[in-house]
């Protein structure tokens, strides 16, 4: 049974996401699949994973898996290499900057997979590339930054914006990718919307025009009314219609705006779609059967 390692030098590098997107995979591959992380030099269960996925039918034990994927979090490089040859573990490094990687792969270079380049803007894509290619370094992928993993439901929203009133929870799990402000725009109202996916949409309550503008893109995922103005009865009734979930509050579109930007920074891979984005960010950056036929060769004798 391979055993394989994902970590890093240092936290919140994206991890859990590499970690989550290739057991998705392997999960999709039909692999029995334990996916865990440490407790006290212990392997364990990954219970963010397993809470997020419908586990009941994936879970198998770390001794009966054809493929064993454990993420380490907050230890020393020397505690790394001390538990890979404990359990006879490869390794892949998740890492943003370049001396980290540079440090980090040397350091763990006997039993080192490759290397996942995370959190890449694209405008800066063709430069790491040519930087990382000069170096002896096997990177299996370049991970865009994306809003997926960044985003928060409705539900997280709801909770921490303190409406007033909240009209309907149905739908209320959908991520939240991108947020438009309500006001005047030259395009046609739905067309301006539907130029993006998973939305809220901040305005005050008082703009029916730009509310049912909004629902009529048809990807609208919450409305959040501002100023404690409850949206007219026929915004209520189409927003029902389309099962768009609304908050009223009492603070201003601009407090608001703000407050979510506090809010975006402690954002957490808690959804199970993050699961689903991740192996598809993965997907776009690695060829998946090249990789799995690296974590079937075992390391050892």
């Amino acid at each position: 049974m391979p055993v394989i390692f994902v970590t890093s030098s240092k936290k919140e590098v994206g991890k859990t996401t590499v970690l989550s997107g290739i057991s998705y995979e392997s999960i999709k591959r039909g692999l029995k699949t334990f996916v865990g992380e440490f407790n006290q030099d212990q392997i364990v269960e990954h219970s963010n994973f397993y809470n997020l996925m419908d586990s009941k039918e994936i879970k198998c034990e770390f001794t009966n898996s054809d493929l064993a994927l454990i993420e380490i979090n907050n230890t020393s490089i020397d505690s790394i290499k001390r538990l890979s040859s404990k359990y006879d573990a490869k390794i892949i490094l998740v890492e943003e900057s370049h001396s980290s990687v540079k440090e980090a792969s040397k350091a763990l270079s006997d039993r080192l997979i490759g290397i996942f380049i995370n959190g890449v803007l694209r405008y800066q894509k063709n430069e790491l590339v040519q930087n990382y290619s000069k170096e002896n370094l096997n990177i299996l992928g370049y991970l865009d930054q994306t809003r997926s993993l960044l985003a928060l439901s409705s539900d997280e929203l709801i909770e921490s914006l303190n409406p007033t009133k909240v009209i309907s929870l149905e739908n209320s799990n959908k991520l939240i990718e991108n947020y438009l402000i309500g006001g005047f725009v030259l395009d046609w109202g739905p067309e301006f919307f539907s130029k993006f996916t998973n939305t809220a949409l901040i305005v005050r309550g008082d703009r029916p025009d730009v509310q049912l503008s909004a629902i009529q893109a048809g990807n609208l995922n919450l409305i959040i009314a501002t100023n404690n103005e409850t949206p007219v009865e026929y915004v209520l009734h189409e927003a029902n219609k389309y099962k768009i979930p609304i908050m009223v509050v009492d603070k201003s579109t601009e407090n608001i705006i703000d407050q979510i930007s506090e809010n975006l920074e402690t954002v957490t891979f808690n959804h199970p779609d993050k699961i689903i984005n991740a192996n598809e960010i993965l997907s776009n950056s690695l060829n998946f059967d090249k990789l799995f036929e690296i974590l079937s060769t075992p390391i050892t004798s």
